[in-house]
């Protein structure tokens, strides 16, 4: 009977246990997982400017890890990848971008502006000359690098005018002696000063345009805006005791020189120039005074130049004419 007594006690403490298990198990709360945050990539900054052959940074400041990049135009500016650290470095002038993105799938753009910081010219100074009186100087200053949109503007067009920009050449002009400052501008805002110093001759021809005169085998005659034309006679020789170099269209329309000496190399005195440029008209222009130099003389020709100054003003020439009896 005690041992009936025993099972029935141990089989109400199993029982009494479970249902406590049980309980336990309905009163504990659900544990859920932590919802997976992502994080967005940022940079410290969305525009990168950069001067062509330099090399800028940018850093990412948060994202996915495992950075990867690429550049939209290497044309333009390539990159390269260290980490979270990006360098840029630009090729030309232009607009790009650089993607990046991460081990979460995200994407971002940064833009990328390639440009000339400072201009490049193929000179920083401008020296020129003129011959008196005249406003015919010219002088070409080539933009070697620059964002292009180029405009000059000069502070005394008195003195120096901006004749035309075109393809990065700039085009000057002489007016006067004197000093002028040139500011170059591109379409980015970069700009850049120039000083040009103009200064007046009375020397007609410097030695490389006597090379040029001594090298022409075209047979001419030239003074002032008057030259010779393809019909009528061209000739140098003697006529009355002195030298005669001339091109005549029946005494229509002529330029002649008349000067004292031989036709050997160097200068010679008494000279003379007159012309007529209208055929129907009687106008006729002289110039008394003449300076005459023969630069070269062969079998068959004689290259010259003559000038002189006249109120305040250059009057000059040259002559390439075949030796001849003179026909006055």
């Amino acid at each position: 009977m005690k041992l009936k007594y025993f099972f029935s006690a141990v089989l109400t403490a199993c029982l009494a246990l479970a249902f406590t298990a049980c309980s336990n198990e309905e009163d504990s709360p659900e544990v859920k997982p932590e919802p997976k945050v992502e994080t967005a990539l940022t940079f410290d900054t969305d525009t990168v400017s950069v001067g062509v052959g330099e090399t800028t940074t940018f850093n990412i400041t948060a994202g996915g890890g495992e950075y990867k990049a690429f550049s939209e135009n290497p044309d333009v500016a390539t990159m390269n990848i260290d980490g979270n650290k990006i360098s840029v470095t630009a090729v030309k002038s232009g607009f790009t971008g650089i993607v990046v993105s991460d081990a979460a799938g995200n994407y971002k753009r940064v833009l990328v502006k390639a440009m000339y910081k400072t201009l490049l010219l193929d000179k920083d100074e401008v020296n020129m000359t003129i011959k008196v009186g005249h406003t015919d100087g010219y002088a070409l200053l080539t933009i070697t690098g620059g964002n292009g949109g180029y405009e000059a503007v000069s502070d005394h067009n008195d003195i120096v005018d901006i004749y035309s920009i075109e393809n990065g050449v700039i085009t000057i002009k002489a007016l006067s002696n004197g000093t002028a400052m040139i500011t170059i501008t591109d379409k980015m805002g970069v700009s850049k000063v120039v000083k040009v110093t103009v200064t007046t001759t009375d020397i007609p021809y410097s030695d490389e345009e006597k090379a040029d005169i001594m090298a022409s085998t075209s047979e001419t005659i030239v003074f002032d805006n008057t030259q010779s034309r393809g019909y009528g006679s061209k000739s140098i020789g003697e006529k009355d005791g002195k030298q005669l170099a001339q091109w005549n269209y029946y005494d229509g329309i002529y330029i002649k020189c008349w000067f004292s000496g031989d036709l050997t190399i160097g200068m010679k005195t008494d000279g003379k120039v007159e012309v007529k440029s209208d055929y129907w008209g009687t106008s006729v222009t002289q110039y008394e005074g003449v300076n005459v130099e023969i630069l070269k003389v062969s079998d068959t020709h004689v290259w010259g130049i003559m000038w002189v100054l006249k109120d305040n003003y250059l009057h000059y020439g040259y002559f390439v004419l075949p030796k001849g009896e003179a026909e006055d």
